[in-house]
């Protein structure tokens, strides 16, 4: 899958998933390898229509990306994103800098 430009990257859509602790859980694993829901089932303890909804949620975000290879569907982290969202945190903690140490009146 092609890198989003970081207008294709929905600050809303990726917090909102992000803000599942089941799906961080996720991320993290996906993080240290490429894995199929099965093997992310096991590592969880989820069941895996669970696993399943989380993985749909974090593909519409764009935080993970899959492919299918020998019948079964690799998921991994689409750090893309994962650099956008940081960009943007790190260009509101820049901003923010600046205004925290004004006197409010």
């Amino acid at each position: 899958m092609p890198a989003p430009d970081s207008g294709a990257v929905d600050n809303l859509a990726v917090l909102h998933a992000l803000a599942e602790p089941r799906r961080i859980e996720l991320l993290r694993l996906l993080t240290d390898e490429q894995q199929c829901t099965r093997d992310l089932v096991t590592a969880t303890g989820m069941a895996q229509p669970l696993v399943s909804h989380h993985l749909r949620v974090l593909r519409q975000a764009l935080l993970v990306d899959s492919t299918v290879c020998a019948n079964l569907r690799v998921y991994r982290v689409r750090a893309d994103t994962l650099r956008v969202l940081g960009s943007r945190l790190g260009e509101m903690a820049a901003r923010a800098a600046v205004t925290s140490g004004l006197e409010p009146c």
